[in-house]
């Protein structure tokens, strides 16, 4: 019955679903990831979130941690409830990039940008940021520059072995990485390094 039903579908088609399917999972592995982490830096004092671009964009609705502030920051600029941002606090910050229907057609907002507009980070700051792997080099200057640890730097396919069972998550190397990042200690000043755009 299934194949009869398959044959006039075009294999092309069934490929390219497929492929958008998948992209979507590994999107929600990269949620959960991040949401997991957040979850354990609740426990060790973080009172503040910042969600960078449109990922988890509904997080301010449904948080469940009611005496956390949250904030988010869109490509224009800090958002209204910037009020609640303290920069003398540690922040959890969290950059995954689109989400939704354009999540195959990942935008990636650079670390130094969202941290400079934050005015730095403090110590014991950590954020969850998902990037290109072509941009690797550039996003371990950032981190320097931040004076970052990585806690964890996952691929696609580390992502979906932890997350999801999906076969084949080789084939999607172009995927986003995602990083886990604490920052160990701050000079008192924004980075000094950042690119300016």
């Amino acid at each position: 019955m299934r194949g009869e039903g398959m044959a006039g579908v075009d294999s092309v088609a069934l490929n390219s679903a497929g492929e958008r399917n998948c992209r979507r999972l590994l999107a929600a592995a990269r949620c959960r990831f991040a949401e997991d982490r957040l979850a354990d830096a609740i426990t060790t004092g973080i009172g503040q979130i910042v969600l960078v671009g449109t990922a988890l964009d509904t997080f301010a609705a449904h948080n469940p941690y009611r005496r956390i502030r949250v904030v988010q920051l869109s490509d224009a600029g800090i958002a209204t409830t910037a009020t609640a941002f303290d920069p003398r606090e540690p922040a959890f910050v969290i950059m995954l990039g689109e989400s939704g229907p354009r999540c195959g057609e990942y935008r990636w907002t650079s670390l130094g940008q969202a941290v400079s507009r934050l005015g730095g980070l403090t110590a014991g700051s950590q954020l969850i940021a998902a990037y290109p792997a072509t941009e690797a080099d550039r996003v371990a200057r950032e981190l320097r520059d931040t004076s970052a640890e990585v806690l964890e730097d996952l691929d696609a396919r580390a992502l979906a072995c932890r997350y999801l069972d999906l076969p084949g998550v080789t084939r999607h190397s172009g995927e986003p990485r995602v990083l886990w990042a604490r920052v160990r200690h701050t000079a008192g000043r924004p980075p000094s390094s950042l690119p300016a755009g």
